[in-house]
This record gives structure tokens, C-alpha cells and sequence, in this order.
């Protein structure tokens, strides 16, 4: 491993999440349903959050994996798991006595009721909490917060592997892995575990958040720690990518004809759907694969500097995705029944979100040591000690 900070993941991990407040300002405007909806919808938008949706959370477990990598190098996992706990499961409690049932209430009609109904709703909001055992009731009371609380258990179950990974055994497995993305074609081959995975789940657990997915998020992970872990297979992305865009464009439009098709001749014939099913899941393997690496890619080849706000970029990246979403529908469910088009309307919520969003952070969290503790952030003294020194290292990337 080189010892220099490795920028563009400093960079990628900023955009993503910045790119994510965007995805969700869209989905305000695309097709189907989401928590606030505009009247009039958008072709446009629709197909943006369409083409992101696939592999942009995938690409904030990759890079929380590779993050996990270099925790691990200078600490032990004891002091690792605690501090990713401090980070990613803190702020899930806050989550949920503030910002969750806060949501719901916004949500809950088009402009929002009267803020004199709040206790109500509040106090009936935990009378009427129900624990189930299945995956969607993560997503169901933490909303959006949902990813804290899967890249903590999946980051649990993957240490051990990233442990084994700096082992003799590990490297040899990295080092046959980097030998096969060398190939002609090779980085497409190692899409082959998610492909068997989303083969074997997608099917069964085709809902948003459910076991597929978990798969697909916890193989992420476990990418992002072994691209990282040897710098080799920057080179082999590099060289090939034109097959990553060749499969991308091919999975994409073979996903957007078997959708047609497969409306088109809906049946209840369990055995006539069987192989659509397949086709699908292999065909979302692919496209989520082929994406992922390519936006890595661009990272590589464009993004690989230091600037003056990386730092303070770098460390918003947390507190901006848990605020900017309860600020999005507050602001959505006025702005929905404005009579504007949608562009309009989707230029002032993108506006106000950013402007709030950012100026939640930079006052009322950034400069306190209790709200930094609640948004899973450094002390101050430590965050001013490290933003003084000069990022030299790659291991001291600090978490997603």
C-alpha cells in the first residue's frame, strides 16, 4: 500500500452523499410514491433517480468498507467497533426520539397539520410502537437512518473477514483476485459473487432493504476493503473501463425491455416467471456492478487532489445526510402545493434544503461538543488537531 492520502475517496464519499440530498429532492418529482409527492411528475427526474438508485447506496458501503480497511491498520477491532459505534449507532437514538415521529407528523398531509397537533401525534407515535422481526422495521420508525444502523451490523459481521484479510492466506486471495481484474475483461468477473447472491435472494426477498439487498450491501462493503487494500486494481479499473460502461449500458437496457415485456405479458404462472426473475436479477447484478466501478473510476482518473474544504467537506458527510432529510419534506410538503411547474419547484427545494441543511450544521452542530457527540463526530479539540495536520496517510480515513 502507498502511503499517500488517497483523495479521490475523499472526494467520492463527499459527492455521494451531497449526490444523495439530490436523489432525494428527485424523487419528489418521479414516478410512484415516496414519503411527499408533487402532483405533476417528471420524466426527466424519474430517470435520474431510476439510473442512481441501483448502486448509489452500494457506493457508500463500498467506501465505508475501504474506510473500515484503514481503521483497522492503526487500530485494534476492539477500538475500532467502539468507535463505530459512537459514530454510526449514537445518533440512532436522537433519530428516533426526534427526528423520526417529526417525519411522520410532516408527512403525514400535504402542507403538514397544524403544529398544535404535534404532542398528539408524538405521544401516539411511541403508544402505538410495534417491534417486528423483519428488516423493514428499521426503515419503518429510523426512516432514512436505516443505513446507520445496517453499515454498523454489516461493518460487525465483516471485521473479522477484513482481520483475516491482512493475513498470509488474505493476501493471497487479493493477490489472485488482482491477477483475475487483470484480465481482459476481469473486472466484470468479479462481479460473479453479488451475480450468485442476487441469483439466489433477489427472487425471494425482492423488496427495497430486504435480504438481497443486504447482500448486495454487505459484498460492497467487503469490495470496497480489498480494492483499498491493494492499489493494483486501480490500474486494471482503469484499463477496462469501457467493459464496465459497455456492461452498464447493456444491463440497463436489457432491465428497461424485460420490464416492459414482463408487463406487457403479466401472468400468474409461477414456472413462466421463474426465468424473467433470473434474467432480472442477473441483469441488476451487472448494471449495480458496472456503475459502481465506473463512478470509481472517475475518482481515480479526476478527483485524486487535495483542496482547501475537503476536510470540512469530508467531515459534514454524516450530519448533512441525517439533517438534510427531515429539512427536504418539511420543506416539500409546502412547496408540492405551490402552483409552479416542476422544475421551479424542484430549483427552490434543492435551494432551501442546501441552505438550511448547511446552516444546521455549521451552527448547530458543527461548533458544539454535545451535538457533535449526538451526530457521531470527533470532539472538537480532536477534529481541530486533526483538520491542523496534514493529510498524508491513506489509513486515516476516517468512517462513513
Amino acid at each position: 500500500m502507498s502511503s499517500e492520502r488517497i483523495h479521490y475517496l475523499d472526494w467520492l464519499k463527499v459527492l455521494i452523499v451531497y449526490g444523495i440530498v439530490v436523489f432525494h429532492v428527485a424523487l419528489v418529482f418521479s414516478f410512484g410514491t415516496w414519503l411527499v409527492s408533487n402532483h405533476e411528475r417528471s420524466v426527466v427526474l424519474s430517470a435520474f433517480a431510476g439510473f442512481c438508485f441501483p448502486w448509489g447506496i452500494p457506493a457508500m458501503f463500498l467506501i465505508a468498507g475501504a474506510d473500515a480497511w484503514f481503521g483497522l491498520h492503526s487500530r485494534s477491532v476492539a477500538d475500532f467497533l467502539r468507535r463505530r459505534f459512537l459514530r454510526l449507532v449514537v445518533p440512532l437514538v436522537p433519530g428516533l426520539l426526534v427526528l423520526s415521529p417529526l417525519q411522520r407528523f410532516v408527512t403525514s398531509s400535504n402542507p403538514p397539520p397544524s403544529i398544535e397537533t404535534f404532542w398528539a401525534f408524538y405521544t401516539s407515535f411511541f403508544r402505538n410502537f410495534h417491534f417486528t422481526w423483519t428488516l423493514q422495521f428499521i426503515s419503518q420508525y429510523w426512516l432514512h437512518l436505516w443505513f446507520l444502523a445496517y453499515l454498523f451490523a454489516i461493518t460487525l459481521v465483516c471485521a473479522p473477514v477484513l482481520v483475516w484479510l491482512r493475513k498470509p492466506a488474505g493476501r493471497r486471495l487479493t493477490s489472485w483476485l488482482v491477477a483475475l481484474a487483470c484480465r481482459r475483461g476481469g473486472v466484470l468477473v468479479l462481479a460473479a459473487p453479488l451475480v450468485l447472491t442476487q441469483l439466489l435472494l433477489r427472487p425471494r426477498f425482492p423488496a427495497y432493504q430486504d435480504w438481497a439487498d443486504v447482500a448486495t450491501y454487505t459484498l460492497a462493503f467487503l469490495w470496497g476493503a480489498i480494492f483499498f487494500s491493494d492499489r493494483r486494481f486501480e490500474a486494471a479499473i482503469r484499463r477496462q473501463v469501457r467493459w464496465l460502461l459497455a456492461g452498464g449500458t447493456l444491463a440497463m437496457l436489457g432491465i428497461g425491455l424485460l420490464t416492459y415485456f414482463m408487463r406487457i405479458h403479466a401472468t400468474g404462472d409461477t414456472g413462466a416467471q421463474a426465468p424473467a426473475q433470473l434474467a432480472q436479477s442477473f441483469l441488476w447484478s451487472l448494471f449495480v456492478w458496472s456503475w459502481l466501478l465506473a463512478v470509481l473510476y472517475l475518482g481515480i482518473r479526476w478527483l485524486n487532489f487535495p483542496n482547501r474544504m475537503q476536510r470540512y467537506a469530508e467531515e459534514s458527510v454524516l450530519p448533512v445526510y441525517v439533517i438534510h432529510h427531515p429539512v427536504l419534506l418539511l420543506i416539500a410538503s409546502f412547496v408540492v402545493t405551490w402552483n409552479l411547474g416542476v422544475w421551479p419547484k424542484f430549483a427552490v427545494i434543492l435551494l432551501m434544503v442546501a441552505i438550511l441543511t448547511f446552516g444546521i450544521y455549521e451552527f448547530g452542530v458543527r461548533r458544539w461538543r454535545a451535538t457533535r457527540l449526538m451526530f457521531g463526530l470527533n470532539p472538537v479539540a480532536a477534529a481541530s488537531t486533526k483538520s491542523s495536520q496534514p493529510a498524508s496517510r491513506a489509513h486515516i480515513h476516517q468512517p462513513v
